[in-house]
Protein backbone atom coordinates (compact mmCIF):
# COMPACT_ATOMS: atom_id res chain seq x y z
CA UNK A 1 0.00 0.00 0.00
CA UNK A 2 1.70 3.43 -0.98
CA UNK A 3 2.01 5.96 1.72
CA UNK A 4 -1.00 8.36 -0.13
CA UNK A 5 -3.32 5.33 -0.25
CA UNK A 6 -2.76 4.71 3.37
CA UNK A 7 -2.82 8.36 4.50
CA UNK A 8 -6.68 8.82 3.04
CA UNK A 9 -7.92 5.67 4.32
CA UNK A 10 -6.39 7.33 7.82
CA UNK A 11 -8.19 10.37 7.31
CA UNK A 12 -11.42 8.67 6.40
CA UNK A 13 -11.44 6.83 9.06
CA UNK A 14 -10.69 10.21 11.59
CA UNK A 15 -13.78 11.76 9.61
CA UNK A 16 -15.66 8.82 10.09
CA UNK A 17 -15.34 8.76 13.57
CA UNK A 18 -15.56 12.87 13.98
CA UNK A 19 -18.98 12.44 11.90
CA UNK A 20 -20.12 9.44 14.73
CA UNK A 21 -18.90 11.94 17.72
CA UNK A 22 -20.36 15.03 16.75
CA UNK A 23 -24.01 13.50 15.21
CA UNK A 24 -24.07 11.06 18.68
CA UNK A 25 -26.68 12.72 20.78
CA UNK A 26 -26.67 15.65 18.71
CA UNK A 27 -29.78 17.42 19.80
CA UNK A 28 -28.96 16.53 23.84
CA UNK A 29 -28.62 20.46 24.62
CA UNK A 30 -31.48 22.09 23.64
CA UNK A 31 -32.25 25.31 21.26
CA UNK A 32 -30.57 28.39 22.86
CA UNK A 33 -31.20 31.88 21.87
CA UNK A 34 -29.14 32.99 19.05
CA UNK A 35 -30.00 29.03 17.86
CA UNK A 36 -33.46 29.83 17.78
CA UNK A 37 -33.18 33.09 15.64
CA UNK A 38 -31.17 31.93 13.37
CA UNK A 39 -33.22 28.59 12.63
CA UNK A 40 -36.63 30.84 12.41
CA UNK A 41 -34.98 33.12 9.84
CA UNK A 42 -33.35 30.28 8.08
CA UNK A 43 -37.66 29.08 7.87
CA UNK A 44 -38.56 32.16 6.81
CA UNK A 45 -35.83 32.60 3.90
CA UNK A 46 -36.64 28.66 3.53
CA UNK A 47 -40.41 29.67 2.86
CA UNK A 48 -40.18 33.61 1.38
CA UNK A 49 -38.36 34.28 -2.03
CA UNK A 50 -38.08 37.97 -1.04
CA UNK A 51 -36.80 37.79 2.92
CA UNK A 52 -33.47 36.06 1.85
CA UNK A 53 -31.88 39.13 3.80
CA UNK A 54 -34.33 39.49 6.88
CA UNK A 55 -31.23 38.04 8.96
CA UNK A 56 -29.49 42.09 8.00
CA UNK A 57 -32.57 43.61 9.96
CA UNK A 58 -30.59 42.90 12.78
CA UNK A 59 -27.08 43.62 11.41
CA UNK A 60 -26.27 39.42 10.64
CA UNK A 61 -24.88 38.55 7.45
CA UNK A 62 -26.88 35.90 6.25
CA UNK A 63 -24.45 32.97 4.49
CA UNK A 64 -25.11 30.63 7.47
CA UNK A 65 -29.10 30.99 7.33
CA UNK A 66 -28.82 30.64 3.32
CA UNK A 67 -26.90 27.28 4.18
CA UNK A 68 -29.25 26.44 6.91
CA UNK A 69 -32.59 27.07 4.53
CA UNK A 70 -31.63 24.49 2.16
CA UNK A 71 -30.71 21.60 4.92
CA UNK A 72 -34.43 22.74 6.36
CA UNK A 73 -35.27 20.41 3.39
CA UNK A 74 -33.75 17.20 4.63
CA UNK A 75 -33.67 17.45 8.35
CA UNK A 76 -35.70 19.12 11.37
CA UNK A 77 -35.23 22.15 12.18
CA UNK A 78 -32.65 22.09 15.23
CA UNK A 79 -30.63 19.15 13.50
CA UNK A 80 -30.88 21.35 10.15
CA UNK A 81 -28.94 24.23 11.94
CA UNK A 82 -26.33 22.25 13.86
CA UNK A 83 -25.68 19.75 11.12
CA UNK A 84 -24.14 22.73 9.29
CA UNK A 85 -21.81 23.25 11.74
CA UNK A 86 -21.24 19.73 12.43
CA UNK A 87 -20.20 19.77 8.26
CA UNK A 88 -18.23 22.90 8.65
CA UNK A 89 -16.07 21.45 11.46
CA UNK A 90 -15.17 18.37 9.42
CA UNK A 91 -14.14 21.17 6.78
CA UNK A 92 -11.86 22.55 9.65
CA UNK A 93 -10.75 19.42 10.49
CA UNK A 94 -9.64 17.67 6.61
CA UNK A 95 -7.88 21.82 6.09
CA UNK A 96 -5.88 21.18 9.47
CA UNK A 97 -4.16 17.71 8.08
CA UNK A 98 -3.40 19.36 4.56
CA UNK A 99 -1.74 22.38 6.31
CA UNK A 100 0.62 20.35 8.45
CA UNK A 101 1.00 16.96 6.46
CA UNK A 102 0.52 15.18 9.76
CA UNK A 103 -2.77 13.62 11.49
CA UNK A 104 -2.35 14.75 14.80
CA UNK A 105 -3.62 18.70 14.79
CA UNK A 106 -6.75 16.42 13.14
CA UNK A 107 -6.47 14.34 16.41
CA UNK A 108 -6.07 16.95 18.59
CA UNK A 109 -9.33 18.85 16.90
CA UNK A 110 -11.39 15.58 17.05
CA UNK A 111 -10.68 15.13 20.99
CA UNK A 112 -11.16 19.19 21.73
CA UNK A 113 -14.07 20.24 23.75
CA UNK A 114 -13.57 23.45 22.17
CA UNK A 115 -14.36 22.24 19.02
CA UNK A 116 -16.93 19.40 19.68
CA UNK A 117 -19.06 21.94 21.23
CA UNK A 118 -19.54 24.46 19.07
CA UNK A 119 -19.29 21.79 16.09
CA UNK A 120 -22.97 20.74 17.60
CA UNK A 121 -24.23 24.57 17.82
CA UNK A 122 -26.23 25.96 15.04
CA UNK A 123 -24.55 29.11 14.81
CA UNK A 124 -22.39 31.04 12.27
CA UNK A 125 -19.20 31.15 14.35
CA UNK A 126 -18.14 27.34 12.96
CA UNK A 127 -18.79 28.41 9.46
CA UNK A 128 -16.63 31.70 9.65
CA UNK A 129 -13.47 29.37 11.41
CA UNK A 130 -13.94 26.75 8.47
CA UNK A 131 -13.35 29.75 6.42
CA UNK A 132 -10.49 31.05 8.41
CA UNK A 133 -8.28 27.82 8.38
CA UNK A 134 -9.24 27.13 4.64
CA UNK A 135 -7.98 31.01 3.90
CA UNK A 136 -4.73 30.53 6.03
CA UNK A 137 -4.62 27.13 3.56
CA UNK A 138 -4.81 29.11 0.23
CA UNK A 139 -2.76 32.11 1.58
CA UNK A 140 0.08 29.85 2.51
CA UNK A 141 -0.48 28.38 -0.58
CA UNK A 142 -0.08 31.64 -2.60
CA UNK A 143 3.24 32.73 -0.57
CA UNK A 144 4.86 29.70 -1.66
CA UNK A 145 3.21 29.16 -5.62
CA UNK A 146 1.95 33.33 -6.22
CA UNK A 147 -0.32 31.89 -8.54
CA UNK A 148 -3.21 33.79 -10.08
CA UNK A 149 -5.80 31.02 -9.76
CA UNK A 150 -5.21 30.74 -6.16
CA UNK A 151 -5.50 34.72 -5.32
CA UNK A 152 -8.41 33.99 -7.16
CA UNK A 153 -9.96 30.86 -5.06
CA UNK A 154 -8.47 33.24 -1.42
CA UNK A 155 -10.53 36.27 -2.91
CA UNK A 156 -13.92 33.67 -2.75
CA UNK A 157 -12.93 32.37 0.38
CA UNK A 158 -12.30 35.50 1.75
CA UNK A 159 -15.76 36.98 0.25
CA UNK A 160 -17.48 33.94 1.87
CA UNK A 161 -16.41 34.66 5.33
CA UNK A 162 -17.42 38.02 5.53
CA UNK A 163 -20.77 37.20 4.21
CA UNK A 164 -21.16 34.99 7.33
CA UNK A 165 -19.37 36.84 10.18
CA UNK A 166 -17.84 40.74 10.22
CA UNK A 167 -14.59 39.11 12.25
CA UNK A 168 -13.39 37.70 8.08
CA UNK A 169 -11.87 41.09 7.62
CA UNK A 170 -8.94 39.71 9.97
CA UNK A 171 -8.58 37.01 7.92
CA UNK A 172 -8.20 39.65 5.01
CA UNK A 173 -5.46 41.20 6.66
CA UNK A 174 -3.89 37.94 7.82
CA UNK A 175 -3.39 36.94 4.66
CA UNK A 176 -1.70 39.62 2.94
CA UNK A 177 1.08 39.30 6.62
CA UNK A 178 1.32 35.81 5.52
CA UNK A 179 2.10 36.74 2.12
CA UNK A 180 4.64 39.10 3.36
CA UNK A 181 6.30 36.83 6.41
CA UNK A 182 6.46 34.04 4.32
CA UNK A 183 7.49 35.28 0.99
CA UNK A 184 9.64 39.18 2.27
CA UNK A 185 12.26 38.64 -0.84
CA UNK A 186 9.37 38.43 -3.57
CA UNK A 187 6.81 41.46 -2.56
CA UNK A 188 6.55 42.56 -6.33
CA UNK A 189 3.51 39.72 -6.11
CA UNK A 190 1.85 41.54 -3.62
CA UNK A 191 -0.55 42.16 -5.69
CA UNK A 192 -1.69 38.88 -5.90
CA UNK A 193 -3.36 39.11 -2.07
CA UNK A 194 -3.85 42.82 -2.64
CA UNK A 195 -6.51 41.22 -5.56
CA UNK A 196 -8.07 38.12 -3.24
CA UNK A 197 -8.81 41.25 -0.72
CA UNK A 198 -10.50 43.22 -3.73
CA UNK A 199 -12.99 39.89 -4.95
CA UNK A 200 -13.60 39.65 -0.95
CA UNK A 201 -14.95 43.09 -0.76
CA UNK A 202 -16.59 42.46 -4.11
CA UNK A 203 -18.80 39.59 -2.81
CA UNK A 204 -19.25 41.13 0.54
CA UNK A 205 -20.82 43.83 -1.55
CA UNK A 206 -23.39 41.61 -2.58
CA UNK A 207 -25.13 42.26 0.66
CA UNK A 208 -25.79 45.98 -0.63
CA UNK A 209 -28.68 43.97 -2.52
CA UNK A 210 -31.01 43.81 0.99
CA UNK A 211 -32.31 47.27 2.31
CA UNK A 212 -30.86 46.81 5.82
CA UNK A 213 -27.25 46.59 4.73
CA UNK A 214 -26.43 49.75 7.07
CA UNK A 215 -27.53 47.59 10.17
CA UNK A 216 -24.41 44.85 10.07
CA UNK A 217 -21.71 48.26 10.64
CA UNK A 218 -24.84 49.62 13.32
CA UNK A 219 -24.98 46.24 14.96
CA UNK A 220 -21.14 45.60 15.16
CA UNK A 221 -20.88 48.80 17.35
CA UNK A 222 -23.42 47.33 19.85
CA UNK A 223 -20.31 44.57 20.15
CA UNK A 224 -16.84 46.48 19.93
CA UNK A 225 -15.82 49.40 21.71
CA UNK A 226 -14.76 52.83 19.36
CA UNK A 227 -11.19 53.54 18.78
CA UNK A 228 -10.89 56.68 21.25
CA UNK A 229 -12.69 54.75 23.79
CA UNK A 230 -10.12 51.69 23.50
CA UNK A 231 -6.91 54.47 23.86
CA UNK A 232 -8.68 56.12 26.99
CA UNK A 233 -8.11 52.62 28.76
CA UNK A 234 -6.28 50.46 26.54
CA UNK A 235 -6.28 47.49 29.52
CA UNK A 236 -9.48 47.93 30.30
CA UNK A 237 -11.50 45.35 28.70
CA UNK A 238 -8.19 43.91 27.50
CA UNK A 239 -6.85 42.33 31.24
CA UNK A 240 -10.42 40.84 32.30
CA UNK A 241 -11.31 39.54 29.08
CA UNK A 242 -7.64 37.51 28.73
CA UNK A 243 -8.71 35.89 32.20
CA UNK A 244 -12.17 35.16 30.21
CA UNK A 245 -9.37 33.76 27.45
CA UNK A 246 -7.62 31.61 30.49
CA UNK A 247 -10.84 30.31 32.04
CA UNK A 248 -11.97 29.24 28.50
CA UNK A 249 -8.98 27.82 27.33
CA UNK A 250 -8.85 25.73 30.87
CA UNK A 251 -12.56 24.43 30.53
CA UNK A 252 -12.67 23.70 26.46
CA UNK A 253 -8.68 22.72 26.09
CA UNK A 254 -7.35 21.61 29.30
CA UNK A 255 -4.64 22.03 31.46
CA UNK A 256 -2.37 19.23 30.03
CA UNK A 257 -2.86 20.05 26.54
CA UNK A 258 -2.57 24.15 27.65
CA UNK A 259 0.93 22.83 29.61
CA UNK A 260 1.82 20.67 26.59
CA UNK A 261 4.59 23.04 25.43
CA UNK A 262 6.41 22.26 28.61
CA UNK A 263 6.63 18.78 27.72
CA UNK A 264 8.08 20.16 24.61
CA UNK A 265 10.92 21.97 25.85
CA UNK A 266 11.33 19.15 28.35
CA UNK A 267 12.19 16.63 25.33
CA UNK A 268 13.88 18.68 23.20
CA UNK A 269 15.26 21.74 25.58
CA UNK A 270 14.37 24.40 22.44
CA UNK A 271 11.09 25.43 20.59
CA UNK A 272 12.14 25.61 16.63
CA UNK A 273 10.23 29.26 15.63
CA UNK A 274 10.29 28.81 11.61
CA UNK A 275 8.41 30.94 9.36
CA UNK A 276 4.92 28.11 9.86
CA UNK A 277 5.01 28.57 13.66
CA UNK A 278 5.18 32.59 13.46
CA UNK A 279 2.16 32.48 11.29
CA UNK A 280 0.07 29.95 13.63
CA UNK A 281 0.95 32.66 16.42
CA UNK A 282 -0.12 35.61 13.94
CA UNK A 283 -3.33 34.06 12.87
CA UNK A 284 -4.25 32.66 16.66
CA UNK A 285 -2.69 35.18 19.07
CA UNK A 286 -3.52 38.81 17.03
CA UNK A 287 -7.15 38.69 16.54
CA UNK A 288 -7.07 36.90 19.89
CA UNK A 289 -5.94 40.17 21.49
CA UNK A 290 -7.96 42.48 19.50
CA UNK A 291 -10.91 41.01 20.03
CA UNK A 292 -10.12 41.33 23.94
CA UNK A 293 -9.21 45.02 23.71
CA UNK A 294 -12.44 46.11 22.03
CA UNK A 295 -14.99 43.52 22.53
CA UNK A 296 -18.12 44.77 24.97
CA UNK A 297 -18.88 41.23 25.22
CA UNK A 298 -16.88 38.36 25.23
CA UNK A 299 -17.59 34.83 24.80
CA UNK A 300 -15.89 31.55 23.67
CA UNK A 301 -17.96 31.65 20.51
CA UNK A 302 -16.19 35.18 19.31
CA UNK A 303 -12.69 33.32 19.41
CA UNK A 304 -13.57 30.12 18.39
CA UNK A 305 -11.90 31.29 14.42
CA UNK A 306 -8.72 31.13 16.11
CA UNK A 307 -9.31 27.72 17.54
CA UNK A 308 -7.37 26.08 14.46
CA UNK A 309 -4.37 27.74 15.22
CA UNK A 310 -4.52 26.66 18.83
CA UNK A 311 -4.55 23.40 17.66
CA UNK A 312 -1.74 23.95 14.89
CA UNK A 313 0.27 25.22 17.49
CA UNK A 314 -0.32 22.65 20.09
CA UNK A 315 0.18 19.84 17.90
CA UNK A 316 4.01 21.84 17.10
CA UNK A 317 4.40 21.19 20.83
CA UNK A 318 3.22 17.88 20.82
CA UNK A 319 4.89 16.11 18.25
CA UNK A 320 7.45 14.40 19.86
CA UNK A 321 5.25 12.47 21.47
CA UNK A 322 3.52 11.46 18.75
CA UNK A 323 5.09 7.88 17.94
CA UNK A 324 5.48 4.79 20.04
CA UNK A 325 7.68 4.94 22.58
CA UNK A 326 5.15 8.42 24.12
CA UNK A 327 1.98 7.17 23.14
CA UNK A 328 0.91 6.55 26.50
CA UNK A 329 2.08 9.93 27.39
CA UNK A 330 0.25 11.34 24.65
CA UNK A 331 -3.03 9.52 25.66
CA UNK A 332 -3.16 10.50 29.40
CA UNK A 333 -3.04 14.34 28.39
CA UNK A 334 -6.34 13.27 26.51
CA UNK A 335 -8.12 12.24 29.75
CA UNK A 336 -10.20 15.26 31.01
CA UNK A 337 -10.93 15.97 27.19
CA UNK A 338 -12.71 12.66 26.69
CA UNK A 339 -14.13 12.86 30.16
CA UNK A 340 -15.73 16.14 29.10
CA UNK A 341 -17.00 15.23 25.71
CA UNK A 342 -18.69 12.91 27.18
CA UNK A 343 -20.59 15.15 29.43
CA UNK A 344 -21.16 17.93 27.02
CA UNK A 345 -23.27 14.60 24.81
CA UNK A 346 -24.71 12.63 27.40
CA UNK A 347 -25.38 14.96 30.20
CA UNK A 348 -25.47 18.25 29.59
CA UNK A 349 -28.01 19.10 32.72
CA UNK A 350 -24.82 19.45 34.59
CA UNK A 351 -22.46 21.28 32.82
CA UNK A 352 -20.37 23.62 34.71
CA UNK A 353 -19.52 26.19 31.91
CA UNK A 354 -17.60 29.27 32.90
CA UNK A 355 -19.10 32.58 33.31
CA UNK A 356 -18.97 33.96 29.94
CA UNK A 357 -20.58 30.93 28.58
CA UNK A 358 -23.86 30.04 31.15
CA UNK A 359 -26.46 30.96 29.09
CA UNK A 360 -26.09 27.45 26.53
CA UNK A 361 -27.67 25.79 29.92
CA UNK A 362 -29.19 28.45 32.03
CA UNK A 363 -31.01 31.20 32.31
CA UNK A 364 -33.74 32.24 29.78
CA UNK A 365 -31.17 31.55 26.85
CA UNK A 366 -31.62 28.31 27.27
CA UNK A 367 -34.55 26.52 25.67
CA UNK A 368 -35.09 23.72 28.13
CA UNK A 369 -38.58 22.06 27.65
CA UNK A 370 -39.53 24.08 24.62
CA UNK A 371 -39.71 20.52 22.38
CA UNK A 372 -42.01 19.07 24.61
CA UNK A 373 -44.01 22.15 24.93
CA UNK A 374 -44.04 22.41 20.90
CA UNK A 375 -45.61 18.28 21.01
CA UNK A 376 -47.93 18.88 23.62
CA UNK A 377 -49.36 22.33 21.38
CA UNK A 378 -49.33 20.22 18.20
CA UNK A 379 -51.51 17.98 19.42
CA UNK A 380 -53.79 20.24 20.74
CA UNK A 381 -53.84 22.32 17.16
CA UNK A 382 -55.13 19.22 15.43
CA UNK A 383 -58.85 19.48 17.24
CA UNK A 384 -58.86 22.65 18.02
CA UNK A 385 -56.74 26.38 17.00
CA UNK A 386 -54.57 27.49 19.34
CA UNK A 387 -52.85 30.88 20.66
CA UNK A 388 -49.34 31.18 22.39
CA UNK A 389 -48.27 34.43 24.07
CA UNK A 390 -44.68 33.86 24.67
CA UNK A 391 -41.87 35.18 27.32
CA UNK A 392 -39.75 38.51 24.84
CA UNK A 393 -40.13 39.41 21.32
CA UNK A 394 -37.19 37.11 19.97
CA UNK A 395 -35.11 34.70 20.99
CA UNK A 396 -35.37 31.47 22.78
CA UNK A 397 -39.05 32.51 23.46
CA UNK A 398 -41.28 32.54 21.21
CA UNK A 399 -38.98 31.89 18.50
CA UNK A 400 -37.28 28.64 19.54
CA UNK A 401 -40.82 27.49 19.99
CA UNK A 402 -41.78 28.84 16.25
CA UNK A 403 -39.11 26.60 14.93
CA UNK A 404 -41.11 23.94 16.39
CA UNK A 405 -44.20 24.76 14.90
CA UNK A 406 -44.14 26.51 11.58
CA UNK A 407 -46.72 26.07 9.45
CA UNK A 408 -48.51 24.04 11.60
CA UNK A 409 -51.88 24.89 11.15
CA UNK A 410 -54.56 26.53 13.78
CA UNK A 411 -51.46 27.38 15.85
CA UNK A 412 -49.76 30.61 16.27
CA UNK A 413 -47.19 31.95 18.33
CA UNK A 414 -46.11 35.53 19.19
CA UNK A 415 -44.28 37.02 22.29
CA UNK A 416 -45.86 39.53 24.77
CA UNK A 417 -42.87 41.16 26.56
CA UNK A 418 -41.38 40.10 29.57
CA UNK A 419 -41.93 40.51 33.46
CA UNK A 420 -45.74 41.55 32.44
CA UNK A 421 -47.81 41.90 35.60
CA UNK A 422 -51.41 41.34 33.97
CA UNK A 423 -52.75 38.49 31.27
CA UNK A 424 -52.52 40.79 27.83
CA UNK A 425 -55.41 41.74 26.37
CA UNK A 426 -55.09 40.24 22.94
CA UNK A 427 -55.01 36.74 24.84
CA UNK A 428 -57.99 37.32 26.66
CA UNK A 429 -59.57 38.55 23.26
CA UNK A 430 -58.77 35.18 21.70
CA UNK A 431 -60.25 33.43 24.37
CA UNK A 432 -63.08 34.69 24.55
CA UNK A 433 -64.05 34.54 20.66
CA UNK A 434 -63.51 30.31 21.36
CA UNK A 435 -59.26 29.59 20.91
CA UNK A 436 -57.34 27.46 23.26
CA UNK A 437 -55.19 30.35 24.96
CA UNK A 438 -51.62 29.41 26.44
CA UNK A 439 -48.85 31.58 28.16
CA UNK A 440 -45.51 30.09 28.21
CA UNK A 441 -42.75 31.86 30.33
CA UNK A 442 -40.20 30.97 32.22
CA UNK A 443 -41.75 31.39 36.13
CA UNK A 444 -38.53 33.66 37.18
CA UNK A 445 -39.75 36.34 34.70
CA UNK A 446 -43.49 36.27 34.72
CA UNK A 447 -45.25 38.62 37.23
CA UNK A 448 -48.66 38.15 37.00
CA UNK A 449 -50.74 39.13 40.50
CA UNK A 450 -51.22 35.69 42.18
CA UNK A 451 -55.41 36.67 41.40
CA UNK A 452 -54.16 36.50 37.67
CA UNK A 453 -52.27 33.12 38.14
CA UNK A 454 -55.49 31.54 39.93
CA UNK A 455 -57.36 32.20 36.71
CA UNK A 456 -54.88 30.00 34.78
CA UNK A 457 -54.31 26.25 34.51
CA UNK A 458 -50.49 24.80 34.64
CA UNK A 459 -50.16 22.45 31.65
CA UNK A 460 -46.45 22.07 32.34
CA UNK A 461 -43.97 22.62 34.38
CA UNK A 462 -40.35 21.66 33.20
CA UNK A 463 -37.50 22.11 35.37
CA UNK A 464 -34.21 23.66 34.51
CA UNK A 465 -30.54 22.85 35.47
CA UNK A 466 -30.79 26.48 37.00
CA UNK A 467 -33.30 25.93 39.34
CA UNK A 468 -36.04 27.86 37.54
CA UNK A 469 -38.90 26.14 35.43
CA UNK A 470 -40.73 26.67 31.97
CA UNK A 471 -44.24 26.83 32.18
CA UNK A 472 -47.05 26.55 30.06
CA UNK A 473 -50.60 28.16 31.31
CA UNK A 474 -53.64 27.83 29.65
CA UNK A 475 -56.34 30.59 30.00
Amino acid sequence: MNKRLKNSLILILIIAVYFFLRCLNLTSLPVFGDEAIYIRWSQIIKSVDTLRFIPMTDGKQPLFMWLTAVSLKFFEPLVAGRIISVFAGAGTLVVLFLISKSFLPSLIYLFLPFAFFFDRLATADNLLSFFGVLSFYLSLRLAKQSRLDLSLILGAVLGLAWLTKSPAIYFVVLSLLTFIIYNPKNLKKLYLPLLSALIAFCIYNILRLGPQFAQIAIRNKDYIWPLGEILRHPFDPLIPHLNDVLNICVYYVSWPLLLSPFLYLFFLKKIKFDRQFILYLSWCLLPLIANAAMSKVFTARYILFTVPYLVLLLAHFLKPLFNKKYLIILLLLFIPNLWRIYQISFNPQNLKLPSTETGYVSAWTSGWGIKEVSEYLISRSKVVNVIVGTEGHFGTLPDGLQIYTNQVPQLTVFGVGINITEIPDKLIDAKNYGDEVYLLFNASRLKLSSMDVSTLTLVKNILKPDGDRLVLYRL
